[in-house]
């Protein structure tokens, strides 16, 4: 009986091992944060290197030599090392006038009823050419001379570590930059032209 007794102290009294399963509560939730950590470290890594190849091909484009295609091939080639094999990159172009009208939309010159719409009759300056009344009237490509290129970069990944989903992300990450840079001077910028519409679509 007291041996019994005895036995059962020295089992209670017994640590060996103990490190072992102290361990094994703490590892799981480190490693998880040490891979977010690294999940995030590459996502910031990845936006600024795209911000700055971004910036390179716009200044390289701004002599008006290169097409949207080689611009496209510039930018996927200066991220060709960093990026996921499965990731997809869009890049997109369009130009404007100046600074000013990025994003606007396109000016109105007559408005016959003051309501800020364009109405049968009303005139606007039809920046891209299309006979329409665009909310935000840039023009796919990289424009002529003087003119403004908003250059826009998307990239599509799937995350640096497949651990996203147990704490609530998006198995993939979007990552977006943008830059704006004028044509060098190497022609005549051409005006804009009020346009008047009687009819609307």
């Amino acid at each position: 009986m007291i041996g019994s007794l005895l036995n059962r102290f020295r089992l209670l009294q017994d640590q060996s091992g103990a490190t072992l399963v102290e361990f094994g509560l703490v590892a799981g939730p480190f490693l998880l944060m040490l891979l977010g950590i690294m999940d995030l470290g590459y996502r910031g890594y990845v936006d600024t290197v795209s911000k700055s190849v971004l910036h390179q091909v716009a200044r390289d484009a701004s002599t008006g030599e290169m097409t949207t295609a080689e611009i496209e091939q510039q930018v996927n080639n200066g991220l060709d090392a960093l990026v996921l094999d499965d990731a997809v990159i869009t890049v997109s172009t369009e130009s404007y006038f100046d600074f000013t009208n990025i994003g606007k939309p396109e000016k109105l010159t007559v408005d016959n009823n003051n309501n800020g719409e364009v109405d049968p009759g009303d005139c606007f300056i039809d920046n891209n050419g299309n006979d329409e009344f665009d909310t935000d009237y840039g023009i796919a490509g990289t424009g002529g001379p003087d003119d403004i290129v908003n250059y826009k970069i998307e990239i599509v990944s799937p995350r640096l570590f497949p651990l996203a989903p147990m704490i609530g992300l998006n198995e993939t990450m979007t990552i977006s930059n943008s830059t704006a840079v004028r044509n060098q001077p190497y022609g005549a910028q051409v005006d804009l032209v009020a346009t008047c519409v009687s009819t609307l679509n």
